[in-house]
Formats: structure tokens, sequence, C-alpha cells
């Protein structure tokens, strides 16, 4: 029988204090490391170390040095995957909400800017991702050693097209670190299931928890989904972490008993516009 694989997500609450969100959220996955000792992937929420204000763009500069090094000693000395969640990072003029890939060496192994920027809805007090963050312009996937990995980011699971085309390349895994505004939180739980049972893929949504200011709260409910949609684990409403072990093949049995790839009739499709 082949080995399991180790998914762990990780559910923080956010403060205004960066070394504090830092040491909450090492906190919880050394806690999860010690519970599991053998992890194949960590997957983090967006904006966990720090969620920036308009009023607070000028202070953003290139990812911190402190930031890359937690992660990749951990990666490494924990023999694991870790998507770092997002960080808000300026590049030239520009600003973008990255998150990175830690391989189990503690090399970063790729990064992904989050496409879809979340100018919807008025969850953050009328503020446009857009007036401070600049979009992503591709999909990200990975070759991990367990399968195919996709990253997304929040906003970016309202877009069906964007799970399709990489469940196209062959993506099984897709992580999706979030910070998911209340009171969605059926949208966020319908919308993972969703996308893991049309692609048949694993889906893992890692999310925020709690309040935070005039941005108003962050659902929590962080989740694992199986090919079939059906949620194999969901943090309670707290800070804290979720874990499952998976079959590494069970995303491609599933692909090919519903038939959605083979029954596909793309001549039909308008998706260009």
């Amino acid at each position: 029988m082949a080995e399991k694989i180790s998914i762990i997500g990780i559910q923080t609450s956010l403060t205004r204090d960066r070394k504090l969100n830092m040491d909450n959220a090492i906190k919880i996955m050394e806690n999860a490391f010690e519970l599991y000792k053998r992890v194949d992937m960590v997957v983090l929420p967006e904006n966990f170390y720090f969620f920036p204000s308009r009023n607070e763009a000028d202070e953003v500069g290139s990812i911190p040095e402190e930031f890359i090094q937690a992660f990749s000693e951990r990666a490494k000395s924990y023999n694991t995957y870790i998507i770092a969640g997002t960080i808000v990072n300026r590049r030239g003029e520009k600003l973008y909400n990255t998150s990175l890939l830690f391989d189990r060496k503690g090399n970063i192994a790729g990064s992904y800017d989050k496409v879809h920027l979340f100018d919807a809805l008025n969850a953050a007090a009328g503020e446009k991702e857009s007036s401070i963050i600049t979009g992503g312009d591709k999909v990200f996937s990975y070759e991990a050693d367990f399968g195919k990995i996709g990253i997304m980011v929040c906003y970016d699971i309202r877009f069906p097209e964007m799970a399709r085309t990489m469940a196209l390349q062959g993506v099984q895994f897709l992580f999706v670190p979030a910070a998911f505004y209340v009171p969605r939180s059926d949208h966020w739980q319908i919308l993972l299931q969703t996308a893991a049972l049309q692609n048949s893929m694993y889906v893992t949504g890692a999310n925020l928890y709690g309040m935070m200011g005039s941005r108003g709260g962050f659902c929590g409910r962080s989740l694992i989904v199986d090919p079939w949609g059906i949620a194999l684990a969901t943090a309670s409403d707290k800070a804290g972490f979720i874990q499952v072990y998976v079959d590494a093949d069970y995303a491609d049995e599933i692909g090919q008993t519903i038939g959605s790839f083979n029954n596909r009739v793309p001549s039909i499709y308008d998706i260009s516009n």
C-alpha cells in the first residue's frame, strides 16, 4: 500500500504586531509537528504576518529575511514542504501579495502572486485590494515528490476557470491561503468543496480567524476536502491546526471514475472573454 500523504492547515488570528503574528503561527506549526512526526505539506493563511491597509503601503518593502529564514529552517528541520501563507512585498514601485513555497531542503521552490484582487462585497471597509496590490499574471503549479500541487489565494477560489486550468495541468493538490471575511463562511466552505469535486483534486484552505479592527472579521473554518468534495477536516472557531492523511493516487482514481475530463467538449466552451 502506498504511503499516506500528511497535510496540515494552520489557522491563525491576526494582530497589529508582526512579531507576535509570526510567533503565534510558528507556535501552532511546531505544536502540529510535535503530534505528527511525518508531514508532507503545511499551509498557512493569507497575510497572517502583516495585513497592510492603504495608509501603510509605504511601510512595505521586500520580503524580510527573517520571514524567509523562519520557514526555510523549519521546512528543512521537519523535512516538509511549507506554503508560507502570503506576504505583501515590494518589487520596484509595485506591491504584490505573494505566496512562497519551501521545499523539504528549505529552499524556495517557487512563488505565486495573487491574481484576482478583492474589489468586491465591501468587506474591507470599502477598501479595494487593487488600490494597494498589483495582481499576478500566471497560475502556479509545481511537481512535489508526492504529487502535483497548485496554489491559489483567497478570492481566486471564486473563479472556477483557474482551478480547472490547474486540473488540466495535472494538479492533484490545491492549496488556498486565505483571509476570507465573515459572514461568508458558507461561501468559503462551499467554494472549496466545489473546486475539489469539479476538478477531482484535494483542496486545502487555510484561513484567518477573528476580528481585525475596521476590517471586520475573518471566518476561519479552515478546511481540507477530498476529491469527492467531502470535508475531511474542519477547524474550530479559534486559532489552531487541522491535519489529514490522504492517498496520493485517489485524485486520479476519482477523476477517471467521474469522467469529467474525458467527457469534456472544449469546442463549445467560450471562456476566452
